[in-house]
């Protein structure tokens, strides 16, 4: 396993820093804010191959051979991202806007789409799609920081 696993998954420490004021750590609770970091663990280990893995000629190849596995996995980081919120309560769920809920049901729906095709541009747009959105909520959580 190499270093490349760690950045994907290293970004759910944010998950973690956003549970910071509870008062009542439970078992439960620690276990299911693992949950998150688990899943893009899971993705990196899924679209990264082996270290030392000669059967590997390409990553193109290689991504094809393990998209469905990769976007089957990560379709579930929504539905575990929304218990999360609502976790926090409803309050912080409706303020959370609409543009949440819609980001949520677009990545769902874009994930199992790219779980079904093998098209090419798909993915491709896919990938676009997903950077451009990290890059709109991190610059939407950086206003709320001010």
């Amino acid at each position: 396993m190499g270093l490349e696993h760690f950045p994907l998954s290293g970004g759910c420490l944010v998950g973690f820093y956003s549970w910071r004021f509870e008062q009542n750590w439970t078992f439960s609770l620690f276990v299911f804010v693992l949950i998150s970091p688990t899943i893009l663990y899971l993705c990196s280990l899924l679209l990264f191959p082996r270290e030392g893995d000669m059967s590997v000629r390409d990553y193109k190849t290689h991504f094809y051979a393990n998209h469905r596995a990769f976007f089957t996995v990560f379709a579930f980081f929504v539905p575990v991202d929304v218990v999360d919120t609502l976790l926090k309560g409803i309050p912080h769920f409706v303020a959370q806007g609409p543009q949440y809920v819609a980001s949520g049901i677009i990545l769902f729906s874009t994930t199992v789409t790219g779980a079904i095709t093998r098209n090419e541009t798909y993915h491709k747009l896919f990938a676009i799609y997903c950077l451009c959105h990290i890059v709109w909520i991190s610059f939407a959580i950086f206003h709320t920081l001010r």
